[in-house]
C-alpha cells in the first residue's frame, strides 16, 4: 500500500469511527429522552410502520405523518377523536416516537397521570411547585401529548389545572397532540365553567383528525 492509499484508508476509518460514535451518542440521547417521555414500553413499540392502514384511517395516518414532517414549524397540533380501539393512541404514540428519534423532547401522558403529577406538588414534602411542573409540560418540552382527554375525574381543581396547561400552550403558540373519545359538546359539559374556554382554545390550536373503523383490541 502506497502512502496515498494509506492516507485514504486512514481517513475512511476515521470517518466511519466518527459516524459510529455519533450514532452511539444519538442512541444514548434517544434512550434518555424516552425514559423521561412518559411513554411506557407498550407505547414505545407504537410506530408509523406498525400502524395498520385501512381505507378508513389512511387519511388520519397521513395527517399525523405530515405533522411530524413539518415539525417544529407547525404551531397547530392535532385533536385525534373517535371510538375506542380505532388507533388514536397508537397514532399519537407513533408521532411521539418519531419525533424522539429526531431528538425532540416529547412528554406523553394519560390525562389522569398528568393531573396526578401536578397534584403531587401539593404535598408539603414536594421539592417542586405546581407552576414548575406546568412550566415543564408547556415550555421545557418540544411537544406535549395528552392521551384520553375526558377520562379523568373532573373537579374544579383538575379543570383549572387543565386550563392552565392548555392556555399556556395557546398563548405561546406551541403545538399539542390530544386524543379523546368525546366530542366538543361533551368536553364542554365535562369541564364545567372552564369547558367553553378549554374547548375553544383546543379547537383553535389543533387540526381535527377523526378515527373510524373497528375496535382493533377486539380482534
Amino acid at each position: 500500500m502506497n502512502i496515498d492509499d494509506f492516507i485514504r484508508e486512514s481517513i475512511r476509518r476515521n470517518e466511519e469511527e466518527a459516524r459510529e460514535f455519533a450514532m452511539k451518542k444519538k442512541q444514548e440521547r434517544i434512550a434518555a429522552i424516552l425514559e423521561k417521555s412518559g411513554l411506557g414500553k407498550r407505547f414505545q413499540k407504537r410506530t408509523f410502520e406498525g400502524f395498520k392502514q385501512t381505507d378508513k384511517n389512511r387519511g388520519a395516518y397521513l395527517k399525523a405523518l405530515d405533522f411530524c414532517n413539518a415539525f417544529p414549524d407547525n404551531w397547530r397540533g392535532l385533536l385525534i377523536t373517535g371510538p375506542v380501539g380505532t388507533g388514536k393512541t397508537h397514532l399519537a404514540a407513533a408521532i411521539a416516537n418519531k419525533l424522539i428519534k429526531e431528538l425532540y423532547t416529547v412528554m406523553f401522558g394519560n390525562i389522569t397521570d398528568i393531573i396526578t403529577l401536578v397534584k403531587s406538588t401539593y404535598s408539603k414534602d414536594s421539592e417542586v411547585s405546581e407552576m414548575q411542573v406546568i412550566q415543564t409540560l408547556t415550555q421545557d418540552v418540544d411537544l406535549l401529548v395528552i392521551d384520553d382527554l375526558g377520562k379523568e375525574y373532573s373537579s374544579k381543581n383538575t379543570n383549572t389545572v387543565l386550563y392552565q396547561i392548555i392556555n399556556r400552550l395557546y398563548e405561546d403558540e406551541k403545538p399539542i397532540i390530544i386524543t379523546t373519545n368525546y366530542n366538543s359538546e361533551q368536553l364542554k359539559s365535562k369541564f364545567g365553567e372552564r369547558g367553553e374556554a378549554i374547548v375553544s382554545r383546543i379547537t383553535e390550536m389543533t387540526v381535527p383528525i377523526i378515527m373510524t373503523g373497528e375496535d382493533w383490541r377486539l380482534k
